[in-house]
Order: C-alpha cells, then structure tokens, then sequence
C-alpha cells in the first residue's frame, strides 16, 4: 500500500514554530530590556543547553542502549553516522556558548574573565580534540569490521563475541587495527569526559551568576 501524506511536524516547521514565539514575545516586552542583551542570552542559554543535552544523552542513554541491543556491525555503522556529527555539533554549539558568554560577562570584568569562561574554554579545546579523533576512530573501526566479515565473526551484541577474541591471536592484522580502535577509542573518551568537566564548571558558573526573579 503506497503510503501518502507526512509527518505534522518537520524540523523547519519546528525552527518557525519557536522564532515566531520568540517575535511575539518581543512584541509584548519592548522596553523592557535591551534587545541586543536578551537575544545575546538567549543564544547562550540555548546553545548551551543544547551542548548539554546532547553530551548527556550520548554519553549515557544512546551510547549504552545500542551497544546492548544491537549487533556489534550495526552499531558500528550507527556511530560512523552519529558520532561525527555530534562532536561537530558540540564543537559549534560550546563555541557558541563560550562566544556569547565572554560578551555577556566582557563589560563588567577587567580583561579576560578567564575563572567564569573556563570551563567553556575547556569544552570548546575538548570538543576540537574529539572533531580531530573521530576521523581517524571511524576508519579503524570501518577496516576492522571489514576482517570481522571476512573471517565471519563480529555479529554478537555487546561483549558476546568470542569469535573475535579468538581472531586476536591468529591474525596479526586485526590485532593491530583492534588496539587502534581500543587506543583511539580510548582518548575520544577521555576527551568527552574533559568536556563533560567543563560543562559541569560552567554550571556551576551559572549556578553562581544567575539570579532567578
């Protein structure tokens, strides 16, 4: 049966849907406060929470389900797709953060406000170091899954693949694509983790500097 019609909501749809909440409420608040400095924080809270969201999910929901519920190929196809295009998006939206907030906090600091802006410095430094990993983590583990295949091992989820343990001591090149995907793997963890310390600093940060009224 052909299948008509589409989903009522589309992401442009969604954009124009919050730019005219955010026209109307600017109707109905001239005067309240400089326009340049709500739509400047308003940029930073939105692109930061944005940076948190997706760090959050990623490094604790999406991550951990796939890994236990979908084959180990699969799932490496999954994050050949998904894992570049989040550490770009991480990588423009804390520099977004970081951008927006130094001119937030320029006017009533003397020089560069280096203890309020340096947890973002940190996820700004981190999400670059993860843009430079990943390439090179996504094509180890493309060659390795292609010896997988080739020798037939590899279809398990999560840990259940004896297969490749075994292939580990009778193939010396996948041994060596193996480490460097533990390796590069390794350090694209690391990195996300000093993100994560930096997202934390700046909410503590905000936690600090913001006043609820």
């Amino acid at each position: 049966m052909a299948v008509t019609g589409r989903y009522l909501f589309t992401q442009p749809e969604t954009i124009l849907a919050i730019l005219s909440v955010v026209a109307i409420y600017f109707t109905f608040h001239l005067g309240a406060e400089s326009t340049s400095d709500v739509l400047l924080k308003m940029i930073h809270f939105t692109s930061f929470s944005v940076y948190v969201g997706m760090s959050f999910w990623v490094t604790f929901v999406a991550g951990l389900a796939m890994y236990r519920i979908i084959p180990r190929h699969l799932f490496s196809q999954v994050q050949s797709v998904l894992f570049p295009k989040f550490v770009r998006y991480c990588m423009i939206f804390s520099s977004f953060s970081l951008i927006s907030y130094y001119l937030l906090v320029k006017s009533t600091s003397n020089g560069l406000p280096l203890k309020k802006l340096s947890g973002l410095i940190i996820s700004v430094l981190g999400s670059v170091l993860s843009c430079i990993l990943i390439n090179p983590l996504v094509d180890a583990i493309a060659r390795r899954n292609e010896v997988e295949k080739a020798e037939k091992v590899g279809q398990g989820i999560g840990n259940d693949n004896e297969g490749c343990k075994k292939l580990l001591d009778t193939n010396e090149q996948y041994a060596t694509l193996y480490n460097r995907v533990v390796k590069l793997h390794g350090a694209s963890a690391l990195v996300n983790l000093i993100c994560l310390v930096g997202i934390t600093l700046h909410l503590l940060v905000l936690s600090y500097n913001v006043k609820i009224e």
